[in-house]
């Protein structure tokens, strides 16, 4: 049965909520300073994180206590055909060095579908947020009404098509795209420069759920596509193909559109 958006808007109201608490504890501890240490796998973490998450989980236990949840920094939380995927703070670096562009990610899956995403930018008082059904769109942090209704490009010409690379491992890829069309020098925004209009495909094999979750929303709901390294749309693969699914076959992008 196909999903009515308008199902959606109490968990969009509730990601709203999350997001805009995520921003007020994160602006607060960013304009103090924080202290960074190493987790076990090598990306860093501050207490900034930590306190957050707190905040999201205690949010989410009052609001949906039947959901699961699957967090960056605790990772499960229960089992339900529900679940809340959040990255406290995405971009972490940009956010203990004193840089822009880092902010909270809130999704949710609903029968391993996702149906809401969100993702914030607190120093730019932005949002931008998909509900499955709904379109995408950028606003104004704190408000639920659209500035902009993100639409993915219309280019189709390999050659025209501006590529960026979130790839820590793949040269020979890298190069391929670099040589195969306008290469565009990485950013932790950029798919939500896809989703925008202003980028033509995203090659990621780094991401993990909570990297990734709203920005697949973000991109569907604006036209475009997402597909893992196996052609399928798992979230649990490391990443995959973000695109405006126009220029995929040229770039090797797997599956149909």
């Amino acid at each position: 049965m196909a999903m009515d958006h308008d199902d959606f808007s109490s968990d969009r109201a509730l990601a709203f909520a999350l997001g805009q608490r995520a921003s007020e504890v994160a602006l607060a501890r960013f304009r103090r300073g924080v202290a960074t240490r190493q987790k076990p796998d090598g990306s860093l973490v501050t207490d900034a994180d930590i306190e957050v998450e707190r905040h999201l989980l205690e949010m989410l236990a009052r609001e949906r206590p039947d959901d699961a949840v699957l967090s960056e920094e605790s990772g499960e939380h229960g089992a339900s055909s529900r679940r809340w995927i959040i990255d406290p703070i995405d971009g972490t670096s940009y956010f203990a060095s004193g840089r822009e562009s880092w902010g909270t990610h809130v999704a949710l899956e609903r029968d391993g579908q996702l149906v809401v995403g969100l993702v914030t930018r607190p120093t730019a008082a932005q949002w931008y947020w998909a509900t499955r059904g709904g379109g995408a769109h950028r606003g104004a942090l704190g408000s639920d009404t659209s500035l902009e209704v993100l639409r993915v490009s219309t280019t189709d010409d390999p050659a025209r098509a501006r590529v960026m690379s979130w790839s820590r491992q793949n040269t020979e890829l890298e190069a391929r795209l670099k040589a195969g069309g306008h290469w565009v020098t990485p950013i932790l925004d950029g798919a939500l420069e896809l989703a925008a209009g202003r980028l033509d495909a995203l090659f990621d094999d780094t991401g993990y759920a909570w990297d990734l979750a709203p920005f697949v929303l973000l991109v569907e709901e604006a036209g475009g596509r997402f597909v893992d390294h196996e052609g399928g749309r798992r979230l649990d693969r490391f990443g995959g193909w973000l695109t405006n699914g126009r220029i995929d076959a040229a770039f090797g992008v797997p599956g149909e559109r």
